[in-house]
C-alpha cells in the first residue's frame, strides 16, 4: 500500500493590505509555509482540519498569535507553537503588521 500525504496548503487570508508586496513579505510567507509541516503526531492519527490563525509581528521580530480557531485542537496548538518559533528581522517591511492564514492539513492514501 503507497500512502501519500498532502502535506500543508497554506493561503494568506487577510492581514494588511499592501499595494506593493516587496521581496521581505514573500520571503516572510515562504518562511511559514517551510516551518509548518503536517506534524507526525498527525500522520500517525489521520487528522485533517483547516487552522485559522491571526498573528501580528512585534517590534522585537516574535511572531505575537492573536486568534485561532480549529476544529482539531491538537493541530491548532501546533501550529501556535511553531508559529512562536518564528523570528523575523527587525528591519523586515512585516514588522508591526497582522496577517490571518489558513493552514489546511490534509491525509491521503
Amino acid at each position: 500500500m503507497k500512502i501519500k500525504i498532502l502535506a500543508l496548503v497554506v493561503i494568506l487570508l487577510a492581514g494588511s493590505i499592501v499595494t506593493k508586496a516587496g521581496n521581505d513579505e514573500l520571503s516572510f510567507k515562504q518562511t511559514i509555509v517551510s516551518k509548518i509541516q503536517y506534524p507526525e503526531f498527525a500522520k500517525d492519527q489521520k487528522l485533517e482540519a483547516d487552522v485559522w490563525v491571526s498573528f501580528t509581528v512585534n517590534e522585537n521580530g516574535e511572531i505575537t498569535v492573536n486568534q485561532t480557531n480549529s476544529i482539531d485542537p491538537d493541530l491548532m496548538d501546533y501550529v501556535k507553537a511553531e508559529l512562536k518559533k518564528i523570528r523575523v528581522n527587525t528591519d523586515n517591511e512585516v514588522i508591526g503588521k497582522t496577517f490571518m492564514y489558513r493552514f489546511t492539513f490534509k491525509y491521503q492514501e
